[in-house]
């Protein structure tokens, strides 16, 4: 099993991508006063009628199910002409929970690596939010790439900001 969260959303939306996804969106909800975490991964592809001969499936999605039922939730899909949608859900607390991982670094990572993919992140605390997007960003660059070195330090520094401001928002409030 893989240690961090992170890495299993990491390897779907790779899957994803890799089978002709041009759109991503990744929400992440955690709702510790009710024990609960929600991980969200849609695209606008169905992956059931999206096979490529050349492509090795992800092997992740059995054992992120299996995660999730360890740790009183489940991991369901759905699959339509408009696209898929993976959401994981496990209680918050559970100690088999593996822990979140880095976030900033994996939005960074997959905004480098794929840079004409349109990805939205999305990350709820106890109900503050935090949303970035490609599209968004791509409209106050002006046309300066998404994989200079300065804009991925931006970005995942933003989300870093970002994180630690609805975390902390909830602590004070």
């Amino acid at each position: 099993m893989l240690k961090e969260l992170s890495s299993y959303i990491y390897d779907i939306a790779l899957n994803c991508i890799d089978l002709g996804a041009s759109r991503l969106d990744i929400e992440i909800d955690e709702e510790p006063a009710n024990d609960l975490l929600t991980v969200i991964i849609s695209n606008d592809v169905n992956l059931q009628t999206a096979y490529k001969p050349a492509h090795k499936p992800s092997s992740v999605i059995p054992i992120f199910r299996q995660v999730c039922d360890l740790c009183g939730g489940r991991l369901t899909t759905k699959y339509s002409e408009a696209g898929s949608r993976f959401t994981a859900s496990m209680q918050y607390y559970n100690a088999d929970r593996p822990p979140m991982g880095s976030i900033p670094g994996l939005i960074q990572e997959l905004i480098m690596s794929k840079p004409r993919i349109d990805i939205s992140y999305t990350h709820r605390y106890d109900g503050n939010e935090y949303r970035l997007s490609t599209s968004d960003i791509n409209s106050m660059l002006d046309g300066v790439p998404l994989d200079t070195p300065s804009v991925a330090h931006w970005i995942k520094e933003n989300i870093g900001e970002g994180l630690t401001q609805i975390i902390q928002k909830k602590v004070l409030e």
